[in-house]
């Protein structure tokens, strides 16, 4: 393998990943970004979630129902409105082409592997660099008000067990033994599934002591420099335009989210990734006499609590509206709504003090897989896509973008992910 000097555009989860795992195979590599620090767009203030249990693309089978009956309901898991729909349409015909059973589930099985493998490169990471980031080993648990959703995850883990996925049908009793906290609600509780390999913690935390350690290594970074454009020498990328300068480099590496697809068009390439808006709402624990000891999955509104040392990170829904950051409040309240219905003995305590809303945009694939790989324009490479497996595949992405520029054996197989299937 000879060293080669890549540039990385984006300095959230899957850049700083990328750019530590490239170091580690000896490239010579610089990262750009248009903030003034790692991890502040969709990587800042997530759910905090790392879950190869969850793989499952959102265009599963019948979503199109879903989202037609949103249009009227605001308090929709998964909301469609309506000002941004023309500009969707073409990616949204793909979303929904994507949406038949066996695509779904080979974007199941092809996320699981990459998740799994993921999983482990952050544990291993976070060995090597000491990370500190409230990092939670106890898996998470899905609460069900019915069966049909747990009969659902069923199915799924019979299909994903081959692969290693892991899970464990709790009935009533079990689910509040597991989690004592839901024991008020546990009348409207019909069981659970726990995962107990899943783990959580605070992604932004992760993302910068990643890139401190990535710096510390040899990686270059430039904050406060956007890109607008990309180097383009007879159909190959060279480089990047930024407002002070052109930067020449051998390789280009996109890490730049639901914005990627703009950098691309101008250079014949029609990224189907798109925006999904995300909230989060974060609340001060340390009032708590007792506290959550694990995330907790409400299924029934797609939505996640995940406590990280003091605070207790609520997050979920997925709008569709364009690139729109209105943080709007009907959104949050859905997400405090949710801490009433889960841990109504805790509500008070917790929305009296300090809350921080916060909305960011999911980088959204069209057939649920994300894109990482080399595009059909020499010299340029993708790690974007990724949907709400962020962080979980974050770090499995960076190993499987190096391995491929490095010209290693992939340590997953990379072909449902390749960046040229599009």
């Amino acid at each position: 393998m000879s060293s080669k000097e890549i540039l990385i555009v984006g300095a959230g989860l899957a850049g700083i990943a990328a750019a530590w795992a490239l170091r580690q195979r000896g490239h010579r590599v610089t990262v750009l970004d248009a903030g003034d620090g790692p991890a502040q767009g969709t990587s800042f203030a997530n759910a905090g979630a790392l879950t190869p249990s969850e793989p499952e693309p959102w265009n599963a089978p019948g979503v199109q129902w879903q989202l037609l009956k949103s249009l009227p309901d605001p308090h929709s898991a998964m909301k469609l409105r309506l000002k941004p729909l023309p500009g969707l349409v073409p990616w949204g015909l793909r979303f929904l082409a994507n949406s038949t059973r066996k695509r779904w589930e080979a974007a199941c099985r092809a996320n699981f592997a990459l998740s799994r493998h993921s999983l482990a490169r952050t544990r291993a990471v976070r060995e090597e660099c000491g990370l500190a980031y409230d990092m939670l080993g106890r898996g998470t648990m899905k609460i069900c008000r019915d069966t049909r959703p747990m009969d659902e995850r069923a199915r799924m883990g019979e299909m994903l067990a081959d692969a290693g996925l892991r899970l464990e049908i709790l009935d009533r009793e079990q689910t509040v033994a597991r989690e004592p906290l839901l024991a008020p609600v546990a009348d409207g509780i019909a069981g659970a599934i726990y995962y107990p390999d899943d783990e959580s913690g605070d992604a932004h935390l992760f993302t910068c002591g990643l890139a401190k350690a990535a710096e510390a290594a040899g990686v270059a970074f430039e904050w406060n420099t956007p890109v607008f454009d990309l180097l383009d020498r007879g159909g190959r990328i060279v480089g990047v335009r930024t407002e002070r300068e052109e930067i020449e480099v051998g390789t280009v590496v996109l890490a730049t989210g639901h914005t990627s697809w703009k950098l691309l068009k101008p250079h014949g390439l029609h990224l189907p990734v798109r925006p999904v808006k995300g909230y989060s709402l974060t609340l001060d624990m340390s009032g708590l006499d007792q506290r959550p000891g694990l995330p907790v999955v409400d299924e029934a509104l797609h939505a996640i609590l995940t406590p990280m040392g003091e605070r207790l990170r609520i997050a979920g829904t997925a709008e569709f509206a364009g690139t729109d950051a209105t943080l709007r409040e009907d959104r949050v309240d859905n997400l405090r709504h949710l801490v009433r219905r889960v841990y109504p003995e805790l509500a008070d305590t917790l929305l009296g003090g300090d809350q921080k809303a916060w909305c960011g945009f999911r980088p959204m694939s069209a057939d649920g897989r994300p894109f990482i790989g080399e595009t059909r324009a020499r010299g340029l490479w993708l790690t974007t896509g990724h949907g709400h497996l962020g962080w979980t595949q974050a770090m499995g992405s960076g190993d499987l973008l190096a391995a491929l520029i490095s010209g290693e054996t992939p340590p997953v197989p990379a072909e449902p992910f390749a960046a040229t299937r599009f």
